[in-house]
């Protein structure tokens, strides 16, 4: 017997932004590389190893800001082969630095999008205890 679980509220944010930006993923995870949520569940990707990988790519971020004196980046869009993106927006909820992650596919754009959710994940943290 399988139970189903009704998703997050967090879920639910990127459901949303995902089919309305017809994102193949996404990826809501801690500034340490922990999932706090993805989309769709189950995924086609590990969120766990989407969420490390961008952590990973913070640090490349953050060495080359205090190496070359970069601004405060808030993006970071990788396109492959196929021309499909991955997209990591950085930013701030509260006090937690959070990293949402997205795989669009190509021609598709996604900053509108992907800002709306930034938004209302901000706003849900910010209504919540922690």
């Amino acid at each position: 017997m399988s139970t189903v679980t009704e998703p997050s509220a967090f879920e639910k944010i990127l459901q949303e932004m995902n089919k309305e930006g017809a994102f193949t993923a996404s990826v809501l995870a801690s500034e340490d590389g922990l999932p706090v949520a993805a989309a769709p569940t189950p995924s086609p990707y590990d969120a766990e190893t989407i969420a490390a990988m961008v952590t990973l790519v913070k640090d490349f971020i953050t060495q080359a800001q205090a190496r070359i004196g970069l601004a405060e980046v808030d993006e970071v869009s990788i396109t492959v082969g196929d021309r499909s993106r991955l997209v990591c927006r950085y930013f701030t909820a509260g006090t937690q630095p959070f990293v949402l992650t997205v795989l669009a596919p190509p021609q598709q754009s996604y900053r509108r999008l992907t800002t709306r959710a930034v938004r209302e994940i901000c706003l849900l943290w910010n209504s919540t205890e922690h």
